[in-house]
Formats: C-alpha cells, sequence, structure tokens
C-alpha cells in the first residue's frame, strides 16, 4: 500500500506558466498568476530597489512592475513579439512581471522538476528554485519570493492597494 501512495504522489502533475526574458525560457507557477496583460504605460516612481520599474493603475489598483528583463540581467534586444506583464500575486500583495514573451501552460510531474544547477542556484537566496524539461525546451523555475524580494523590502505595492481620490 505505501508504493501505491508513493507512486501517486510522485505522479502529482505541476502547471506552469512558460515565458521568454531574453534568450531564456522561465516557468513559474501558474497558481501565483491573476492574469497576463499587453505592456502599458510603466510610471516611474521613487524607490530605493533598482529592480521597480515603476508601476501602472490596472482597474483602480496601483501595482509595482519588475522588468525581468533587467532582474535576471538578460541581454537588452528588440523582438517582433509584444512584451506582456504577468501579474502575480505573492504574499497577499499583487506585482507586475514584465517578459519579453508569454509562450504557454505546461503540465509537468513535480518530480520532473531538478534542482537547479550549483552555478545558477548559488545559495539560498538563489532566484532559480529547479530545472525541468518540457519537449525538448529546458525551463528555468524562478523563485518569486527572491525575485520580489526587493520589491517586497521597499514596501511599494503593499496588498495592491486601491488609488485613492
Amino acid at each position: 500500500m505505501k508504493g501505491l501512495q508513493q507512486d501517486r504522489e510522485e505522479q502529482v502533475i505541476v502547471q506552469l506558466a512558460a515565458f521568454r526574458v531574453g534568450s531564456q525560457q522561465y516557468v513559474i507557477d501558474i497558481m501565483r498568476i491573476r492574469e497576463i496583460i499587453n505592456l502599458m504605460p510603466v510610471t516611474p516612481v521613487p524607490a530605493d530597489a533598482d529592480v521597480i520599474e515603476g508601476v501602472i493603475n490596472l482597474r483602480g489598483v496601483i501595482i509595482p512592475v519588475v522588468d525581468l528583463r533587467k532582474r535576471l540581467t538578460a541581454p537588452q534586444q528588440d523582438w517582433a513579439v509584444q512584451p506582456k506583464i504577468i501579474v502575480v500575486m505573492l504574499r497577499d500583495s499583487i506585482f507586475g512581471l514584465i517578459v519579453d514573451e508569454v509562450l504557454d501552460v505546461v503540465r509537468i510531474p513535480r518530480d520532473a522538476i531538478k534542482p537547479a544547477p550549483a552555478m545558477a542556484s548559488g545559495d539560498s537566496t538563489s532566484q532559480v528554485l529547479g530545472v525541468c524539461e518540457h519537449q525538448g525546451r529546458l525551463l528555468m523555475l524562478l523563485n518569486l519570493k527572491q525575485i520580489l524580494k526587493p520589491v517586497i523590502d521597499t514596501g511599494v505595492g503593499q496588498e495592491g492597494r486601491e488609488e485613492q481620490e
């Protein structure tokens, strides 16, 4: 019976949203995503964290936006594809992530996600939680807590506060 239960645990499928930043493909847990929108004008704000691109007003909610190209130190390139903002929820706050292209939703067995290689993980503050392969593509599972830590530390966008008039 224990073997059957273990087989079921290994068969757990996770759904991940795949997107591209620069030439690299990344994934995040689809359960963190509130919505995906076309890139809209971002209003710059004074902030201690260089990773904060600015804020957007999405239906009355002010959302801090992070350019993942800068955060992941991807080279600047011009792409024919329209960039997107992935709106995510983390610790009761809402954040926007600018990506070059949203690709698809992938379904992967949880045990197919391998620990990030030492050069990618470095230490406990790694931006990459793991790596998985899907249809010949190598996908990096991002650690949203680490990606957004500088934004969270500044207090910008706490609880996705609604705009006051």
